[in-house]
């Protein structure tokens, strides 16, 4: 029986992890799948193609490198109203009902950078 790693180089593997809490993925996720759309669709056309995740190492990677790029962007022109968005969904338990105020921020300032 063949290792599911065979063939791999752990060295393929290794790439900057996005080191964010759920609340901040969720936060950002509409404007996080508009930016990395491109890369994002890529991935799963490779995923759905073959059924063999080792094969899409490189198309995971720009996706993670999408995001990594896409989150210093919110940071450098929409930090405040992003925070507040994002600790608004970790005291709410994820619940956007009771975060719009925060979100249209956000959204606001998102469209008047056009990220």
């Amino acid at each position: 029986m063949t290792s599911p790693t065979a063939g791999i180089n752990m060295q393929d593997l290794e790439v900057e992890e996005l080191n964010i809490t759920s609340a901040v993925l969720t936060a950002g996720a509409a404007h996080f799948a508009k930016h990395c759309k491109a890369e994002s669709d890529a991935y799963m056309m490779c995923r759905t193609g073959d059924k063999d995740p080792r094969k899409c190492l490189e198309e995971g990677k720009r996706v993670t490198q999408c995001g990594m790029e896409f989150f210093k962007l919110v940071k450098s022109t929409c930090n405040e109203s992003f925070t507040a968005q994002w600790t608004c969904l970790e005291y709410n338990h994820h619940q956007f009902q009771h975060c719009r105020k925060t979100q249209k921020e956000f959204d606001n300032c998102m469209a008047a950078n056009k990220k």
